[in-house]
């Protein structure tokens, strides 16, 4: 069984992607729509922040905030923990485990975003 690495588990992802200053309900509906977890918050095609299920339960549920009137860039995670698309599958898990999250931007040295790898991805055991 051939070993994962990041790049190959990242291979062909479409990018989810939103500007800031787009709705939470609009970030929700993009969610659904493409069955992702989490959507990377842009702005001049660098990454500001990311959007995930879990911050969409915390605003509807814990503060009743107006999904109509709330923007993304308000409620996301800004400046998210990234990895190396040359680390190792396992020291992904391990800072997603330590540090309580799910999803992790793959960036580049030159800061360009390339994934995003999710706890569901690592523990998917490679394809034969």
């Amino acid at each position: 069984m051939a070993r994962k690495i990041i790049p190959d588990i990242i291979d062909h992802q479409d990018l989810a992607q939103l500007p800031g200053d787009c709705s939470i309900r609009e970030a929700g509906r993009y969610m659904v729509e493409h069955g992702t977890g989490s959507v990377l918050v842009m702005k001049d095609g660098k990454l500001q922040g990311i959007f995930t299920e879990r911050d969409a339960l915390r605003i509807f549920v814990a503060t009743r905030r107006n999904p109509d009137q709330t923007n993304v860039e308000d409620v996301m995670t800004g400046d998210p923990e990234t990895i190396s698309p040359d680390a190792t599958p396992e020291e992904a898990l391990e800072r997603m485990t330590v540090g309580n999250f799910r999803h992790m931007p793959v960036v580049d040295d030159s800061g360009k975003v390339l994934g995003v790898l999710s706890q569901r991805d690592l523990m998917r055991p490679p394809a034969d």
